[in-house]
């Protein structure tokens, strides 16, 4: 059997394997390097340190770019910096990698177009007018997702969140909270770079495969969560983090990724499979994550309050769930393109008949 009809059989799995190869590799370099290395630009600086030192330099001098730390042009700006680290532009890349791998390998230059066109706002057949009023009630319940995460941080950690949450949420000024949130909903480094590939191809490839749409979005979460665990390896191996304290974190992570998920596909099938909306959901968790991460034990999987305005995140998808039930708006998709999905892009690789085609 060829490789692109064992990737045509399979294509869930190898898109996975890939990303999580990527994902490790990478965080094995870091473990390697420091552990080789712990003194790579002073006594006790790590070359991650001497990233994070210099990031942190270019934040200052560029305060609108940086205004959302976790953005991919303060990123670029860093890896510019110090080069030496700019493989790790891969790891929220790995997803989407993946995805145009498999795609090409599969399905050629085809399977690579069919992905690609995720990228558009609305897809199949829906008119302006219910684009616009999707994308409105998506933007609505991100600020009421952000404010309430922002009120329970008050009233966690009182005045010591309000310094953190209104930086993060660039209240400084109205250009530095347009440029805070216009860069965490269309250019977080997670959202912008990792979305194609979890729900543009894992999520159609899971929910025509599973047995309900729910499910999918369930396994989808929990595979997105731990394809993030290398990267705590080093933490933990450095001492930044206990072993009880980061299964605890994770837990919470990956309840927090499948509401998340929950929330982001219905999105997504309401724009007959854009993956616009996933990318903004996932700036917004981003966003909130950081500004949200005060307790300490944030490097695993969450500060103290985080911890608590998860929840946030799980009433979210409690609402979903009773707005679409199971579906999560996938018969939606399905009407959007020919009534049976036929039109939609996804159908390509996400269909049983054509992953087996050809053998």
């Amino acid at each position: 059997m060829s490789l692109s009809a064992r990737v045509r059989r399979h294509p869930f799995r190898w898109f996975y394997g890939i990303a999580l190869g990527f994902s490790t590799v990478l965080w094995t370099y870091a473990v390697i390097h420091t552990v080789l290395w712990p003194n790579y630009a002073g006594p006790g600086v790590t070359l991650g340190d001497y990233f994070y030192a210099e990031r942190a330099k270019v934040a200052a001098a560029h305060p609108y770019w940086a205004a959302h730390s976790d953005g991919v042009p303060i990123s670029l700006m860093g890896y510019w910096q110090v080069p030496q680290v700019s493989m790790f532009l891969f790891f929220p890349g790995a997803p989407t990698v993946a995805a145009l791998l498999v795609t090409g390998i599969g399905w050629g230059r085809r399977g690579v177009g069919a992905l690609l066109s995720l990228y558009r706002p609305i897809l199949g057949d829906q008119g302006w007018r219910e684009a616009v009023r999707l994308y409105a009630a998506l933007v609505l319940i991100i600020a009421g997702v952000a404010g309430l995460c922002a009120a329970a941080a008050f009233f966690m950690a009182g005045s010591a969140a309000k310094g953190v949450v209104a930086s993060a949420y660039g209240m400084a000024s109205l250009p530095m909270f347009l440029s805070a949130w216009g860069i965490a909903l269309l250019m977080n480094q997670g959202g912008l770079l990792e979305e194609m590939g979890w729900r543009g191809f894992g999520w159609p490839t899971l929910a025509r495969k599973l047995a309900t749409p729910l499910s999918a979005a369930v396994v989808l979460g929990v595979c997105w969560a731990l394809w993030h665990f290398p990267r705590e390896v080093p933490l933990l191996l450095t001492g930044q983090n206990t072993l009880s304290n980061l299964l605890l974190g994770q837990s919470r992570f990956i309840l927090a990724c499948v509401s998340m998920t929950i929330v982001a596909v219905y999105f997504v099938n309401m724009a007959g499979g854009s993956v616009w909306p996933a990318i903004m959901v996932h700036g917004t968790f981003n966003m909130i994550y950081g500004a949200l991460k005060l307790g300490p034990d944030g490097n695993g999987g969450g500060g103290s309050v985080f911890n608590e305005t998860l929840w946030v995140w799980v009433i979210g998808a409690v609402i979903v769930l009773l707005i679409s039930g199971k579906d999560l708006g996938w018969s939606t998709r399905l009407r959007l393109h020919g009534g049976d999905g036929r039109t939609d892009p996804s159908r390509l690789w996400s269909e049983r008949e054509s992953n087996t085609h050809g053998q």
